[in-house]
């Protein structure tokens, strides 16, 4: 069987700089990934997710220092990530799947 979806995500770079780095690139995709299957579409409606489902996501990832990224981190990383990459590790997750 292959890799599950947060290997394939850890394995697109991240494009922000050491000092910006409060929450995983991994796991911010995974929350927009989550939303959007959810039925959140778009940059405030995934801040929107995150937001409402924070006590649960904090538990089932361990997240400690940060919490949850806010809408205006999942926004920056929406608009900076390369979108083909992302999509190409998506891609390669999902067709162990179909």
């Amino acid at each position: 069987m292959g890799a599950c979806l947060i290997e394939h995500l850890r394995q697109v770079e991240d494009f922000r700089t050491s000092d910006g780095r409060r929450h995983p690139l991994w796991l911010v995709l995974l929350f927009v990934i989550m939303g959007t299957m959810s039925g959140y579409v778009g940059y405030r409606a995934w801040g929107d997710f995150v937001k409402q489902h924070r006590r649960v996501l904090i538990k089932i990832f361990e997240i400690q220092k940060h919490g949850v990224p806010s809408y205006s981190t999942i926004r920056r990383i929406a608009m900076g990530v390369d979108f083909d990459k992302l999509v190409t590790k998506f891609n390669h997750w999902a067709q162990n799947y179909v």
